[in-house]
């Protein structure tokens, strides 16, 4: 009996082989591809990995235009470039799917990681998925692992694989045919190409955020006043603030200060109350990627890649959940006690091992395929972290410990103060009983304003009492996070998609900045254009109802053949809307466009111009083989400077991985690899072809 258990990737592989096997696995390469050999309870067990997603959607005719519905599932090197590294798993899972009698798919645990497995089963193992068990975990620990394989489920979950089928159909169906109609309207107005996109989720997101820019265009801002009083007490000086926040009448602002002036001002009364502040809720995704943003500044993608690689080497557990929940019946007190054996989280670690019960804090939300972010209890070594990946780590451990914390405790202190019978109020906060501030408090903002003791009835010495002219402001735009909150609130996209959807916005010139978004006049004209002749395109509401039905899919309500029909009836009304104003759509985007580009000559941009900058987003870099130290994609890019070309890791600079390149020829793949894990390529030049590997302390490389 031979078991072959296929895992979403090469490093994930390794850690399923090293936590089952019964002794060390043997590490033997198909292909150039790694995979592991073993055994447990009497069985023969293979290891082998995929790499992500090794099939994807294509039509199956080469069509132009649109719509385009037939579509079918390929290997991913046929439908995109770049992808040629694949072509060794698929070959590999092929031909050991031949050895097998079983098969168990290991895969993370969602939609993604069960359209994997379940293609992977279906079109490189050429076996029925219905066939193959499954391996539920949420952490890569030794203890996590051994229980999935003592507990393995039947079958695959068809309801997320269903789930996650339909969505990529509805994805294909919408991105393709939507962007092909844009570009095509362009063409049909202008004569030139223009490749514009637009999808089921960009369209709505990118709307909101349209609304956002017309909400601060058309902002006009009010007047309005504020009174302060400046006294004094005990030497020191202290502003307290008029009871009404806002006068909006300059006249009765003045009357106001006047009558305050010419009252004895003194203590009315005191109101002190004592707050009590739980710690915050475990992390779920999208509080992870906020919570990253406010402390780092990183990016919602950034924060996701960060969350899985930790995961993948076994640090923390599934990052891609709604939950905000613990696992019941998770151990917690191994878990303290190995964090106790890291210095900067001892004392926290000790403290709340001696309470003895350990109940931690928990929020609403939950998620049936995984529990909250927690760290497994496996420490990392030193300079086993990046910075980034320490920052994420860190936060996640605090976040972990504060939940099994003590409440904080804050005084809220009001000073009312009576002036000819207006009211000024002095206000003050401390905390008085730190609790879950001491492990988590680096991250929250607690403002610490301590008051001199007063006395109701004690005269106060007012140094001055003024009013101050404001005016109202726009609202704010939105930040990378809270694009995701909003998202979230909305019920669009997934906890795993959202993040990338704001990359494609800024991919496609639609949105610009960093930390505050703006859209774009591309942006704007596209969003204009689509919600005033076909506004479905753009509708949240119609994107919100088919997320719903694929909740409804993955909970086998409903079936995935009966909303990806749907969708195709909804999407055929829209193109044909689309279709008959296709021409004075194009026409709207060009004569926006070029009269946007006549306003500022700095930003001008021709419909050619703007045709070139996609065509060069469109083309990805040559890549040559996987990093050997991190996993990721080892490409062809060129010195700033000097022009010359050479081999890095597409994880920079969080991986530092380069190889020198011989400048001239042409550099072709051939998904080998050599001793040293470095790709071998092939340099054609002059009529010859010779292979060479990148690493140049390889034996072969210097013997030739």
């Amino acid at each position: 009996m031979v078991t072959l258990i296929i895992a979403e990737k090469p490093n994930v592989a390794r850690k399923i082989a090293y936590a089952l096997a019964e002794g060390k696995p043997v590490r033997k390469t198909l292909n150039g591809v790694p995979y592991y050999e073993f055994s447990r309870d009497g069985k023969r067990i293979i290891v082998a990995p995929a790499v992500g997603h090794l099939f994807t959607l294509a039509p199956k005719t080469k069509v132009y235009g649109y719509p385009i519905f037939d579509i079918e599932w390929v290997p991913v090197y046929v439908a995109e470039k770049g992808k040629s590294y694949a072509k060794d798993y698929v070959k590999t899972l092929r031909e050991l799917a031949k050895r097998a009698d079983e098969f168990i798919v290991a895969c993370d645990y969602d939609t993604e990681g069960e359209v994997i497995g379940y293609t992977a089963l279906k079109y490189a193992c050429g076996v029925d998925p219905s066939k193959a068990k499954r391996m539920k975990f949420s952490a890569l620990t030794r203890k996590d692992l051994l229980k999935a394989w003592y507990n393995l489920e039947p079958t695959i979950n068809f309801g997320m694989a269903d789930a996650g089928i339909a969505r990529h159909v509805l994805d294909w169906y919408w991105g393709v045919n939507l962007s092909r109609a844009l570009t095509q309207s362009i063409k049909r107005a202008s004569g030139k190409w223009m490749v514009l996109s637009t999808g089921r989720v960009q369209g709505p997101t990118l709307k909101f955020l349209v609304e956002r820019e017309k909400e601060i265009a058309n902002f006009k801002p009010t007047p309005y006043w504020v009174i302060k009083m400046l006294l004094e007490k005990n030497g020191e000086q202290y502003t307290a603030t008029y009871e009404k926040e806002r006068i909006l009448d300059e006249n009765e602002a003045k009357r106001i200060v006047e009558e305050a002036k010419k009252g004895l001002a003194f203590v009315e009364r005191i109101e002190i109350k004592q707050q009590k502040r739980n710690p915050p809720y475990p992390f779920d995704l999208g509080t992870l990627q906020r919570e990253a943003y406010s402390a780092f500044g990183y990016s919602p993608k950034k924060t996701l890649e960060i969350a899985q690689k930790l995961y993948e080497r076994g640090y923390t557990s599934y990052p891609r959940t709604s939950s905000q929940k613990l696992p019941k019946n998770l151990n917690f007190k191994p878990i303290l006690q190995n964090l106790a054996k890291l210095p900067e989280y001892k004392p926290f670690a000790h403290e709340l091992l001696g309470k003895g019960y350990l109940k931690p804090v928990e929020g609403p939300k939950d998620d049936p395929a995984h529990p909250a972010i927690y760290p497994t209890g496996e420490i990392p070594k030193s300079g086993d972290l990046t910075k980034d990946e320490r920052k994420i780590y860190d936060l996640v451990v605090r976040r972990f410990l504060a939940a099994f914390a003590d409440p904080a405790v804050r005084e809220i202190m009001k000073v009312i103060i009576n002036s000819n019978g207006h009211h000024f109020i002095l206000s003050g906060a401390r905390t008085l009983k730190e609790g879950w501030l001491k492990v988590y408090g680096k991250y929250v903002k607690f403002d610490e304003v301590i008051l001199p003791k007063f006395r109701e009835g004690e005269s106060v010495e007012v140094l001055q009492i003024k009013r101050e002219k404001k005016k109202t402001k726009p609202p704010a735009r939105y930040s990378p996070a809270a694009v995701i909150k909003k998202m979230e609130d909305l019920g669009i996209g997934t906890k795993a998609t959202r993040a990338q959807i704001l990359e494609t916005l800024y991919a496609r010139g639609y949105i610009e900045g960093k930390r505050k978004i703006k859209v774009t006049p591309l942006g704007m004209k596209v969003v204009e254009a689509l919600e005033k002749n076909v506004p479905d395109i753009v509708s949240v509401e119609l994107t919100r109802a088919f997320e719903e039905k694929m909740e409804e899919i993955m909970k086998r309500k409903l079936s995935k053949e009966k909303v990806i029909d749907e969708s195709r009836e909804q999407l055929m009304k829209i193109l044909r809307e689309f279709k008959a104003k296709e021409k004075d759509i194009g026409r709207e985007l060009v004569e926006k466009l070029v009269k946007d580009g006549n306003k500022d000559k700095k930003k001008k941009k021709t419909v050619k111009e703007l045709s070139k900058e996609e065509e060069r987003e469109d083309k990805k870099p040559l890549v040559v083989g996987k990093c050997p130290k991190c996993g990721g994609d080892l490409v062809v890019r060129y010195n700033r400077r000097t022009g010359k070309r050479f081999v890095g890791c597409s994880n920079w600079p969080k991986c530092n991985v380069t190889y020198p390149l011989l400048q001239r020829g042409k550099i072709i793949p051939t998904n080998k690899t050599c001793c040293n894990g470095a790709p071998v390529v092939k340099i054609r030049e002059k009529g010859r072809e010779y292979e060479i590997c990148l690493d140049m302390n390889c034996k072969e490389w210097k013997k030739r």
